[in-house]
C-alpha cells in the first residue's frame, strides 16, 4: 500500500494551521528542523512513524486521517471496522452475541476497582 505523500503533507499543514503553530513551532515539538517538516508538507519526504502519533494524539485526529483522509468520527472512532460491521448487518444472532459481550465487559469494568 501507498500513500500520497502531497495529500499527506496538506493535511499536515492544515493541521498545524488549525492549531495555531507556525513551521517552527512544529518542528520544535517534533525534535526536527523546519527544513524537514517543510518537506513533509510540501510532500518530498515522510515523518518518522513515531512523528505521525506524536502528530495524531497531539492533533487529536486518527492515523486514518492523517495517511489517508479517511476521516472516522463519532461511534467509527471508537470501535473496530468489524464490530460496527455486525451492528449494521442482517445477523440477529451475531448482534445479540457482540451486545451481550459488551454487556459483559461494562458489568466487568463496573465491577472493577476505581471502574466507572
Amino acid at each position: 500500500m501507498s500513500y500520497d505523500k502531497v495529500e499527506i503533507g496538506k493535511r499536515i499543514a492544515a493541521l498545524r494551521n488549525a492549531n495555531g503553530l507556525s513551521q517552527e513551532n512544529l518542528a520544535e515539538l517534533l525534535d526536527c528542523s523546519v527544513k524537514h517538516i517543510s518537506h513533509a508538507e510540501r510532500g518530498l519526504t515522510y515523518l518518522s512513524v513515531e512523528k505521525y502519533l506524536f502528530l495524531s494524539r497531539y492533533f487529536d485526529c486518527s492515523l486514518d486521517y492523517m495517511l489517508q483522509g479517511i476521516d472516522r468520527s463519532g461511534i467509527e472512532a471508537y470501535f473496530p471496522t468489524r464490530m460496527i460491521e455486525i451492528l449494521q448487518g442482517r445477523d440477529e444472532h451475531e448482534k445479540e452475541l457482540l451486545l451481550s459481550y459488551l454487556a459483559m465487559y461494562s458489568r466487568i469494568r463496573e465491577d472493577k476497582p476505581g471502574g466507572s
